[in-house]
């Protein structure tokens, strides 16, 4: 276990340095003190945090097949660059006000130009920017441009599914019955497609295969459900400090994650209309916020979501046995499933 985490922080490293040198270069080439000011807090914005896991996953889908080299660190920074334009654009829409611990992209920007309107506005725009970095970033990555052109497409599937699965999002809000088998779909496109499958089939086309893409399609389909289930136990029962958002926050967006799903499944009326009521207030109350997690866990809800959680990490595992290839990439793998599991943050 030591050995693979020495491995993930040192990739990471080499993600924060290819990430800070693509932003350096773009500053460079600007001329403009506005957009400046822009690309310098869609640096701060991406710099800030997070786990790297996206672009880890692509690299380790490439050293399946080949050795790492700096070609693939590079390419790697793209799915990192289209997360910011997803989390800038996520954000606008739920209306939030945090984003790993610090002000999301449009309260930055409002914090500066105390104009509400005119800072969601740049704040659209800076997301639809990055979107097109990140394209930038794995075209100019050095690649045979067969297999880029491979990886590229797949890239771009992967950020139209991801705006499909928003859709699906939105939708639910609107739909008071909403299903296990919607939110299994939304799982799938929103996170599953661009945050597990996506970057290993990519850094899989980049290495040149072929032969593997489907048992890996299956291992990141059913790891990537099991890490947006984990999000949500942990955006219900989290530790902020850890999470870096409220824990309030799935509830005051109305989200119906799979807790509150079979929560509202399992209870008489009631319980229904006052998990509904929780889901619409907006602003919940601790008091409230208590007894919604205690309904979670009473009806089982938690622990059903466990139970499928691991199951699902159970079929990843099975598909991956079945990857040929660098057997300590696979082992990657494996550790990087069960720290999916056993993860706080």
């Amino acid at each position: 276990m030591k050995e693979y985490s020495i491995h993930l922080s040192s990739l990471k490293d080499k993600i924060e340095k290819e990430l800070k040198n693509f932003f350096e270069k773009k500053l460079d080439a600007c001329d403009d003190e506005n957009i400046r000011y822009v690309i310098k807090e869609l640096m701060e914005f991406t710099m800030n945090g997070g786990k790297r896991l996206r672009p880890i996953m692509m690299i380790t889908g490439y050293s399946l097949f080949n050795d790492i080299d700096d070609n693939i660190i590079k390419a790697s920074i793209s799915i990192e660059l289209a997360q910011s334009y997803l989390l800038i654009h996520d954000d606008i829409m739920d209306q939030s006000d945090m984003r790993r611990g610090r002000p999301s992209f449009h309260r930055s920007v409002e914090t500066r130009l105390n104009d509400p309107r005119n800072s969601m506005n740049i704040a659209i725009v800076a997301g639809d920017l990055i979107d097109s970095f990140s394209h930038e970033a794995l075209l100019t990555s050095g690649f045979d441009i067969k297999n880029l052109i491979s990886a590229d497409y797949e890239f771009s599937k992967v950020i139209e599914d991801t705006g499909k699965g928003q859709l699906i999002d939105i939708f639910s809000s609107l739909d008071d019955e909403f299903s296990e088998s919607r939110l299994m779909k939304l799982h799938y496109m929103k996170t599953a497609r661009y945050t597990i499958e996506g970057p290993l089939v990519m850094g899989a086309m980049l290495a040149g295969n072929k032969k593997d893409i489907d048992y890996l399609r299956i291992y990141g389909k059913n790891i990537g459900i099991a890490f947006q289930i984990k999000d949500d136990i942990l955006g219900l029962f989290g530790d902020e400090k850890q999470t870096g958002k409220s824990i309030k926050s799935d509830v005051n967006e109305g989200k119906k994650t799979l807790l509150m799903i079979k929560a509202y499944e399992r209870s008489n009326n009631m319980i229904r209309d006052y998990i509904k009521t929780c889901l619409s207030s907006g602003d919940i109350s601790d008091i409230d916020f208590k007894k919604l997690k205690d309904i979670v866990v009473s009806t089982g809800s938690y622990d059903y979501s466990l139970k499928i959680m691991e199951d699902l990490i159970s079929k990843g595992k099975s598909a991956l046995k079945m990857v040929s290839g660098n057997e300590e990439s696979k082992a990657m793998l494996e550790y990087l499933s069960d720290y999916i599991l056993n993860r706080s943050n």
